[in-house]
């Protein structure tokens, strides 16, 4: 057995959005806890995200086409058609890592690459896509999410086959069974309560980042909120409008959760993360899910099915009229949903519940 000073991790995160480096800095205070030496691996969002946190090597990452509304499966080929060059490039990067650095474990968090390399080590997957919830969402649903859902599997399959862990957060409370780990929600530090909002009505948070995705959204959004007597509280990574009547521009903040703890309610996209962090401090969400996204459809199904929040998935092109009798359903609803949440007992102690399999698993103290 190795001292606990000698203990290291390798972790390669995707950089597709914030949600995943932002729920792997929880996995990775749990390790630093426990006097791992830490080595990240990724590109874009989840390579800026850590690059002045630890050790950081960028890799290359796959492109999303924003020229549309909704995710395109052809259009995402089409922009990737250099990507398995790439992928070779960063395993022989990730082999240079793992050659000098030499990690006692290797966590890859929705980046497949990370099975690329060092196989003889134990190696842990952390996925949002859950088997049990598409299968129940393709009971009650025409799209497949055919392609989407193949890349998915044959990375499950591949992890399957070398006795990978895949860990899932759910908020759904599942057991764990074959080799499939359901955990809490992976959530940062719970903040006490505050009144961060109290001089507002009300507060509603909208977050829908910074993508074409989210600005057509708020476009249409920004014309209808004055007609309510809520005050709206806009946070955007990229862009700040002007504050007026009672819609309020904020830049994006690392405390992002000590507002979410604060406001009444939230709207966002379908990315687990934020739905993870409304359930948890009992914030009933509105989901506007990428259309046609597997990931984004199936998290919203499943806040939809808990009965923990409300989801709609918006046709392009977007009517104003739907998003305003959407937000008014949403708002009348907003007691209900409450009700349900204070009755759950969602816990976000998934951080804590990784680090126990990684322990288990890999049989270091």
């Amino acid at each position: 057995m190795k001292k606990k000073q000698e203990k290291k991790a390798l972790v390669v995160i995707t950089g597709i959005g914030y949600g995943h480096s932002i729920r792997e800095a929880a996995i990775l205070d749990k390790l630093k806890d426990h006097k791992y030496d830490i080595v990240v691996a990724g590109f874009s969002n989840s390579y800026d995200y850590f690059e002045f946190k630890y050790d950081t090597l960028e890799l290359y990452g796959p492109k999303f086409p924003e020229r549309r509304f909704k995710f395109s499966v052809l259009q995402a080929i089409l922009s990737n058609l250099l990507l398995p060059f790439k992928y070779i490039l960063n395993s022989y990067r990730l082999r240079r890592v793992c050659k000098i650095f030499d990690p006692d474990i290797i966590i890859g968090d929705f980046e497949p690459s990370s099975l690329s390399v060092a196989e003889k080590k134990p190696h842990f997957l952390i996925f949002n896509f859950d088997p049990e919830t598409y299968e129940e969402y393709c009971k009650e649903n025409k799209n497949k999410f055919r392609l989407q859902h193949f890349y998915i599997d044959h990375y499950y399959k591949k992890a399957f086959k070398k006795n990978i862990p895949i860990i899932v957060p759910s908020i759904s409370g599942k057991k764990s069974k074959y080799k499939i780990y359901y955990v809490n929600p992976i959530i940062r530090g719970l903040p006490e309560k505050n009144n961060l909002l109290k001089d507002f009505k009300d507060p509603i948070i909208i977050s829908l980042g910074g993508s074409y995705f989210g600005s057509e959204i708020l476009e249409r959004l920004l014309k209808i909120l004055p007609e309510f007597e809520n005050d709206f509280i806009i946070f955007s990574y990229k862009t700040l409008g002007k504050s007026e009547k009672n819609i309020h521009f904020f830049p994006f903040k690392e405390n992002f959760l000590d507002y979410i703890n604060s406001s009444k309610a939230i709207i966002t996209f379908g990315g687990h993360n934020t739905i993870s962090e409304a359930v948890v401090l009992k914030k009933p969400c509105l989901v506007f899910p990428v259309p046609n996204y597997i990931e984004q459809i199936l998290n919203a199904y499943e806040i939809e099915k808990t009965k923990l929040g409300m989801s709609k998935v918006l046709k392009h092109p977007i009517d104003e009229n739907e998003i305003k009798s959407t937000l008014n359903y949403f708002i009348k609803k907003i007691p209900e949903i409450q009700d349900n949440l204070d009755k759950s007992d969602v816990k976000g102690n998934g951080a804590e519940q990784v680090y126990e399999i990684i322990k288990e698993k890999s049989k270091l103290e």
